[in-house]
């Protein structure tokens, strides 16, 4: 007996004395994590890898019966629910803010990916993800927003990178978090709303919401056609003409941005023919109108056909662009039978541009306004 446990005593010995030699020898088919930790380290370069040498043994009896292994690059966390999986730098940084493995995210189920938009990274975890770039850092996404946020098209949304967490805003409980076009509100028995900033692609302008500041000028319009845009709707029209004329549909731009100014004199021209009442349904008071962003154009047919007239729908460019214009990243901003909620009637010559991701999210998902799209209260008056 004697014996075997001196045995004993000495393969505790060795297997200490290869754990400090190697760093990762101890993470065999043995422990609880199968290897797959050891297996991530020596696929990682091992010693000479980024992660550099070990700085303690295996441990495991984590949350949920995970495991880990610090070096000096990052560490190596694995659970049977998620696989082995490398945490290092500002990520790790901001995991470790949430309580690691115990935390809302819980564990990494992936590796960083750096190959975004802007050089920046993400990392997957079981309950959301953490996203870094260099001019905003690492920040979560997750819950009721981060899902809204990845339905919209994550980084690549209107949004953009999220430049906050998550944080309280306030009686009736609800939480907001702030992204480089704008944020995104939960408020308990609302749900969630989305506000892009007044430069984003994704700017809600209506009765309800004026221009900011209310003379607002866009400081990239270029040229489309005869008209004036900023410059990314403009290249995006610029190939809905394009692809209109190659399918055989001449299409010719009508209105583009309109001054403060511009907007009183149209405004206030069809107030003197048809009173305020029928105005305020054929167009916006100044300061409020759409044109003023610079990502709204009236589009027409070189014969003048139908001009800004409900009938457009049915001529050939009316039809191309209620079929396609969200290809292109634009939507029919006012669309038949939806004045009560946009304030407007119908103007299937009004396109607004919101960006390729937002307007391809809004079509298949059936959305056919943007108070509706970004959870936004209804603007049928001022």
């Amino acid at each position: 007996m004697k014996f075997r446990q001196l045995l004993s005593a000495g393969a505790v010995v060795l297997a200490m004395l290869a754990s400090s030699l190697g760093g990762v020898e101890a993470a065999s088919a043995a422990t609880p994590d199968n290897g797959a930790i050891a297996a991530k380290y020596s696929a990682a370069g091992g010693a000479s890898g980024p992660l550099g040498p070990a700085l303690n043994v295996l441990r495991c009896g984590l949350v949920k019966g995970g495991c880990y292994q610090a070096f000096r690059g990052g560490s190596i966390y694995w659970s049977s629910g998620s696989g082995a999986h490398i945490t290092r730098g500002a990520i790790a940084g901001r995991w470790a803010a949430y309580n690691r493995e115990w935390g809302s995210l819980g564990y990494p189920i992936t590796d960083e990916n750096c190959a975004l938009i802007s050089h920046g990274c993400v990392q997957s975890y079981q309950g959301g993800f953490i996203y870094w770039q260099s001019s905003v850092g690492a920040h979560a996404a997750y819950g009721a927003i981060g899902s809204k946020w990845v339905q919209m098209g994550y980084e690549l949304s209107p949004l953009g990178y999220p430049t906050s967490d998550e944080a309280c805003a306030g009686v009736p409980r609800s939480y907001v978090q702030q992204f480089l076009g704008g944020n995104i509100r939960w408020t308990s028995g609302v749900g969630v709303s989305v506000t892009p900033s007044q430069n984003s692609v994704g700017v809600v302008v209506n009765k309800q919401r004026p221009n900011s500041p209310i003379n607002n000028t866009p400081a990239d319009l270029v040229y489309v056609g005869s008209q004036l845009l900023r410059r990314e709707a403009a290249n995006q029209m610029a190939l809905l003409i394009r692809g209109a004329a190659a399918a055989g549909v001449p299409v010719t731009t009508v209105s583009g941005f309109r001054s403060y100014a511009s907007q009183a004199s149209l405004y206030n021209y069809y107030v003197s023919i048809y009173g305020r009442t029928v105005a305020d349904t054929i167009s916006a008071r100044p300061g409020y109108s759409e044109h003023q962003t610079g990502l709204a154009l009236d589009i027409g047919n070189p014969n003048g056909a139908c001009a800004l007239q409900a009938c457009f729908a049915g001529t050939p460019a009316g039809q191309f662009a209620a079929a396609n214009a969200w290809r292109y990243g634009f939507i029919v901003r006012y669309p038949n039978g939806y004045n009560s909620i946009t304030g407007y009637t119908y103007e299937p010559w009004h396109l607004r541009y919101i960006g390729l991701r937002a307007a391809r999210d809004m079509h298949y998902r059936g959305y056919r306004t943007l108070e509706q799209y970004f959870g936004l209260p209804a603007a049928a008056g001022y």
